[in-house]
């Protein structure tokens, strides 16, 4: 049965941010689009499906909205898809489907299921090369629409099906050294605090980790699962095996992300230990870091200096990052200490929907992990973690944290900010706005967009209590009828910016806006058309292109190895930044091509290069950026990105 009516998809369709689970199509027949669609909808996971409106068209030259186009033959289109449903797929797809009316025309209205964990992957039949089955005929849903899967894509589907967790998987060359006999002990002592008797204290070390599901037998041998690596593993078994399990502590000027491109931050730490020593270890780093505020008891003669942020908000901060991460996903938890907030940013989309957060009630993705840390009182599975949070920010006089969190881009962000929404100094900058006559909510958008650089749809529903839609339409409020946010990114990833209020002229410039440089230099970039089509050489100057790289890029063929174009990406990253679409133009190859095959390997798998913008993925002036770890894989290359000099034997 269909949760929205056609009239409501179409509206969200309209003014909802994040509308992963709705599609639109002509609906003239029903292709492969349309299949592929509905095999996303169906794999992709903790999307709950999602609704496909046929006879819907895109913005186009004539309309600037989405606009019904209706469909014909109906019957004939309802047969059809119900018949591709149960014979192009390995197991048939249990869609719904009906005719419906909207605006004088008929539209076909499909809600598509996501399958239980046992019945995925949903898979086309058929050979390779086909259009719906070109690597493995398992499609998914992404930022940028459906995508067929790779194989190391299907990994976490598989694993689902099997009824296992990454978290229990046993990593080539595991072994029962990589364990760390002192972090043993320190679990002993944590649960003899909690519970002296426990009945694993009394086995020995081997059958106490095979009670907490930590190691397992395999050919004879004990060895420790990927849980038992992060609850106790030495530092440089998690270096070797789990290379990108860290936690990097950074502390940065301002209120943006590399705002001083000659002074990136203050300080950076990077953590790298089991994580009975990380917890603590990272709590007390981010405690230390925060402002003291003077505290006299009532009736205590002697003062107390208190962190900011209450110690229990910290800790549980910290434990939901390191127990609910997705630990198959690459990418280092990051910590950023800014002068106004804290973010913590993971890889794991929340199990529960952001509506549900703080409810009764845990969905766990590490299960064993979270065993293990609530036996030691690290933690508590009952889902009252964020509630208690919310309470102790609001007893200190506080701004409940923000959540936000992505399915599709299997990210997690939690947003401390460290004063009031709307205190002083915040209400004193919104009085410039006194005659739009904003509401409650339009003012804490701002605000919120003010601190934290951006606002979304989750951040505003976290501080106001709006629902999806509510949300939407006050933002929109402010992007169209006010003019006092600019609108960045697209679909799920859509998020928007405070514009800059100029006095003088009585008019909104766009901060942070990829308008407000366009426009500056429009001149500039359109002369530039015809040099970027022209041969390389003509953008020498600007490009500021060693010679020997020039040479490289002009003998890069279109089946060129992944290691010479790897090369290339990774040197002109280390130049400057550079945009997906600037590097597609530069080596002639198609965009999403390039993001999906080398650019999103290459920054997640090996750490060669990484987003300008880390905080706010899809920004709009996001570019790529090589790193420290990039700049030394260059130099094994033979090439320095200071001198240019280049091993011409490579």
């Amino acid at each position: 049965m269909n949760e929205f009516t056609a009239e409501e998809l179409l509206e969200q369709l309209q003014l909802l941010d994040e509308c992963t689970r709705i599609e639109a199509k002509r609906g003239s027949d029903i292709g492969s689009s349309v299949m592929q669609t509905i095999c996303a909808f169906a794999n992709e996971p903790g999307l709950g499906g999602g609704y496909l409106l046929l006879g819907v068209s895109e913005p186009d030259q004539q309309h600037d909205r989405f606009y019904v186009c209706g469909v014909s033959n109906t019957d004939q289109l309802l047969g059809q898809l119900q018949n591709n449903c149960r014979e192009q797929f390995e197991q048939s797809i249990p869609v719904s489907a009906e005719a419906v009316q909207l605006e004088g025309k008929t539209l076909i209205l499909v809600f598509v299921p996501e399958l239980e964990p046992a019945a995925k992957p949903s898979t086309f039949k058929g050979k390779f090369d086909s259009k719906n089955k070109r690597k493995t005929g398992v499609w998914r849903r992404g930022l940028n629409g459906d995508y067929e899967c790779t194989q190391s894509e299907l990994e976490p589907l598989l694993l689902a099906k099997s009824g296992l967790g990454f978290e229990q998987v046993i990593l080539p060359d595991a072994e029962w050294d990589d364990l760390d006999p002192d972090v043993i002990a320190l679990y002993r002592q944590l649960r003899a605090r909690v519970r002296p008797y426990a009945e694993e204290l009394q086995a020995n070390d081997q059958e106490m980790l095979r009670a907490l599901n930590l190691v397992k037998k395999q050919n004879g041998e004990w060895l420790p699962n990927v849980a038992g690596l992060l609850m106790m593993g030495k530092p440089l078994a998690l270096r070797r095996l789990l290379p990108s399990v860290r936690v990097d502590y950074v502390r940065s000027s301002g209120v943006q992300w590399v705002e001083d491109p000659e002074q990136r931050f203050q300080t950076t730490l990077d953590l790298r230990e089991p994580l009975l020593r990380l917890i603590p270890k990272l709590e007390a780093a981010i405690l230390d870091d925060l402002p003291k505020h003077f505290r006299l008891p009532e009736g205590s003669t002697q003062r107390s200096d208190q962190p900011l942020l209450p110690q229990k908000v910290v800790r549980e901060a910290v434990v939901n990052a390191l127990m609910h991460r997705d630990y198959q996903v690459q990418q280092p938890i990051l910590v950023v200490r800014y002068s106004n907030r804290i973010d913590i940013r993971n890889a794991g989309y929340s199990l529960k929907p952001e509506a549900m957060l703080g409810e009764m009630g845990s969905k766990l993705r590490n299960p064993v992990i979270a065993a293990v840390l609530y036996d030691l009182s690290f933690a508590e599975t009952k889902g009252s973690g964020i509630r208690t949070m919310r309470n102790l920010l609001q007893q200190v006089g506080l701004t409940a944290p923000v959540f936000s969190s992505h399915v599709i881009a299997n990210e997690f962000q939690a947003t401390y900010l460290l004063h009031h929404l709307l205190g002083e100094d915040q209400l004193a900058w919104l009085s410039q706005f006194k005659q739009l006559q904003l509401t409650n909510d339009e003012a804490r958008a701002l605000i919120l967009a003010k601190e934290t650089g951006a606002v979304d749809n989750a951040g505003l529903r976290a501080v106001t209590g709006l629902d999806t839609l509510a949300a939407s339409q006050v933002l929109g409020r402010l992007h169209h009828q006010h003019c006092l946010l600019v609108k960045g990114g697209a679909g799920p990833a859509t998020y928007y910016q405070l514009a800059d209020w100029t006095s003088d002229a009585d008019e909104l410039s766009l901060f942070g806006s990829q308008e407000a440089a366009n426009t500056s230099d429009l001149e500039a970039n359109t002369s530039d058309l015809e040099a970027n089509t022209s041969d390389l050489e003509a953008n020498t100057s600007e490009l500021d292109l060693a010679e020997a790289l020039q040479g490289k890029i002009k003998q890069l063929s279109p089946k060129a190895r992944k290691d010479k174009l790897w090369l290339i990406l990774v040197w002109l990253c280390g130049l400057r930044p550079y945009k997906a679409d600037e590097l597609a133009q530069l080596l002639s190859r198609e965009e999403r091509s390039l993001k999906h095959n080398h650019l999103r390997e290459l920054r997640e798998k090996e750490g060669l290069i990484d987003y300008r913008f880390p905080e706010v993925v899809n920004h709009p002036e996001q570019a790529y950026q090589t790193t420290a770890k990039g700049i030394q894989w260059l130099r094994d290359q033979g090439i320095s990105l200071t001198t240019d000099n280049v091993d011409d034997g490579y």
